[in-house]
């Protein structure tokens, strides 16, 4: 089920890459965490896909990259907003089909985003809910680019943005 929430988020964040480099603000170098609730196609929250906290160590080589992934897959995205508010439309090839999205942005400060977005597929609207919220400096043995999650106190790395196998 972190596939499904790893895979929904990768995705809503995807079609910001194709149009926000130069639009979006830069978050903050250092730990974010992120928590993440996704409601599927029903209108039922997904089982075990409810305030899922993921780590993210972040500095602004890998701010970009984590916002840039997936962006191959994306046609025309409309990108609004200003100042701390943006709102993404647009659509982007999935397996298994398109899949388009609405997505809003809200950056709080540079230290602080929540992230709400709907995600229309063949299967149906998934919705997405993410608060992002910079912790501090990355945990020791942390490189940029990295994410994954605590477990019993200790870090367990899922994944690195840079490294061409990321999920």
């Amino acid at each position: 089920m972190a596939r499904v929430i790893t895979g929904g988020l990768v995705l809503a964040l995807s079609f910001v890459g194709v149009a926000q480099a130069a639009q979006l603000p830069a978050r903050a170098s250092g730990l974010w965490q992120s928590t993440t609730s996704v409601t599927g196609p029903d209108g039922q929250p997904m089982a075990q896909a409810q305030n899922v906290v993921t780590l993210t160590c972040v500095d602004p080589a890998t701010d970009w990259k984590f916002l840039l992934s997936g962006q191959g897959r994306c046609g025309q995205l409309n990108v609004s907003g200003a100042g701390g508010i943006y709102a993404i439309d647009g659509s982007c090839a999935q397996p298994g089909g398109m899949a388009t999205i609405h997505e809003t942005l809200d950056y709080a400060s540079n230290k602080a985003v929540q992230l709400n977005a709907e995600i229309a597929t063949s299967s149906g609207k998934m919705r997405v809910v993410s608060a992002l919220q910079w912790q501090g400096p990355c945990l020791d043995g942390m490189e940029p680019g990295d994410e994954g999650q605590l477990v019993d106190g200790n870090f367990v790395k899922a994944g690195n943005i840079t490294q061409q196998n990321y999920p």
